[in-house]
């Protein structure tokens, strides 16, 4: 039977970022990945690859339930719900609506802040030695209503008094930041400390480097079924074999929490299903990142490329393609943007993902209370590449029982 020091259920970018240091602290290293070789099923593969600790506000927050009710009655919002009479989905949407509040906002912004500058370090120490083309231009939120603006000038505020940077602009502020294409706005916020990788780079450099490291790595493998022992998992069971370890690191997105079921353990998870499209030598693109705020697409310039994203539909694990939301968002760019053509991207194929989301919008990081070798790194939601190298090291830590690099309490897999 095959057995290595760790066994990671989940070879996406959290997967492979566990997987590096790991590797890099001298163990042996297996990965499990359900996903095709080229890996482009994964979440992180379409991502919008935005590297952000100015994402310091929870998915859950104030405000956040009330809007979503709104845009459950327009069929093109950027929000919906797959309703289903299932105990998890219930139990998901009545914990997400008890964290919706000002005390959660406020006790979690400083671990997300912290998580995101500590990722972005990594990242930057990562790049010189793998050279996947991480690059530190910032990410402009944008805003074409005054309303949404006002709110974006807050959070703002909130991110400078947490030693953040943080630049509001006017209409000409955004204009003389954006210099690639015409924009038609309210006005915005500059972020300079955030990044941006193309995912799909990523990806690539790493497994790579992994594979030369001896890293095993099996595509095309799906875990039937984990197998617990008194405190500690004893094996994982794919379709073809078993695997034994001393540590195995739960890394697989929003599949997770159904792989842990019959363990007893809870760990509250959604699927949030969103789209993204990746325009190839577009006529015209956007020279910064950006978040177009009231659309919540995310716009990244990639290279030669143009990719934007968004859409968070909650779903139990559904990746069909809500083709008008879809074309919603595709014109939806030019509200921002009013030189883009919607024609550019009507031939274009769209990709679907599933992001993995807490009940609290808090990833889930750390061992469990009932089976300490059992470590979670998932829940990540939009920022999964974001947080990757985070969390990678986080993980190191925990199987090293070193201290780990921050406080990891709000982040506790049982703490639902």
């Amino acid at each position: 039977m095959p057995q290595s020091d760790v066994v990671i259920i989940g070879g996406g970018a959290i997967g492979l970022s566990s997987a590096y240091y790991l590797n890099r602290a001298g163990y042996s290293v297996t990965i499990l990945d359900d996903q095709t070789p080229d890996q482009v099923g994964s979440c992180s593969w379409g991502n919008a690859g935005m590297v952000c600790p100015s994402h310091f506000v929870p998915l859950a927050a104030p405000g956040v339930v009330k809007q979503g009710l709104k845009w459950l009655m327009d069929p093109e919002s950027p929000f919906s719900i797959e309703l289903s009479l299932s105990f998890e989905m219930i139990q998901w949407l009545w914990q997400f609506r008890k964290a919706a509040n000002p005390t959660h906002v406020k006790n979690s912004a400083n671990t997300l802040r912290e998580l995101g500058m500590f990722s972005r370090s990594l990242f930057i120490e990562l790049d010189q030695t793998l050279n996947f083309g991480f690059t530190q231009d910032g990410i402009l939120m944008l805003c074409s209503e005054e309303e949404t603006l006002s709110h974006e000038l807050s959070v703002s505020k909130m991110a400078r008094d947490m030693g953040l940077d943080a630049i509001d602009l006017d209409p000409e502020g955004v204009a003389k930041t954006e210099t690639g294409m015409a924009t038609d706005l309210a006005g915005g916020v500059y972020y300079p400390l955030d990044c941006h990788v193309n995912p799909v780079t990523f990806l690539s450099a790493m497994k790579n480097h992994l594979k030369e490291q001896g890293v095993s790595i099996h595509h095309g493998t799906y875990v039937t079924g984990i197998d617990g022992e008194k405190n500690r998992i004893t094996m994982v069971h794919t379709e073809n074999e078993s695997w034994k370890g001393d540590h195995f690191v739960l890394a697989a997105g929003a599949f997770s929490s159904k792989l842990i079921h019959s363990l007893g353990l809870k760990m509250p998870l959604m699927a949030g299903k969103g789209y993204s499209v990746t325009m190839d030598l577009p006529t015209q693109k956007p020279a910064i990142p950006a978040i177009l705020v009231e659309a919540r697409i995310a716009s990244t310039p990639m290279g030669s490329t143009w990719r934007f994203g968004g859409t968070m539909t909650v779903t139990q694990r559904s990746k069909e393609i809500n083709q008008r939301k879809l074309h919603a968002m595709l014109r939806a760019v030019s509200n921002y943007y009013p030189e883009y053509e919607y024609d550019w991207t009507t031939s274009l194929e769209p990709w679907v993902g599933l992001r993995p989301l807490s009940a609290d919008g808090m990833p889930y990081i750390g061992p469990f209370e009932k089976y300490p070798n059992l470590i979670a790194a998932t829940g990540h939601a939009m920022v999964g590449v974001s947080l990757a190298t985070g969390t990678g090291h986080l993980v190191t830590d925990i199987v090293s029982k070193r201290r780990p690099a921050m406080d990891l309490s709000n982040l506790r897999p049982d703490r639902f």
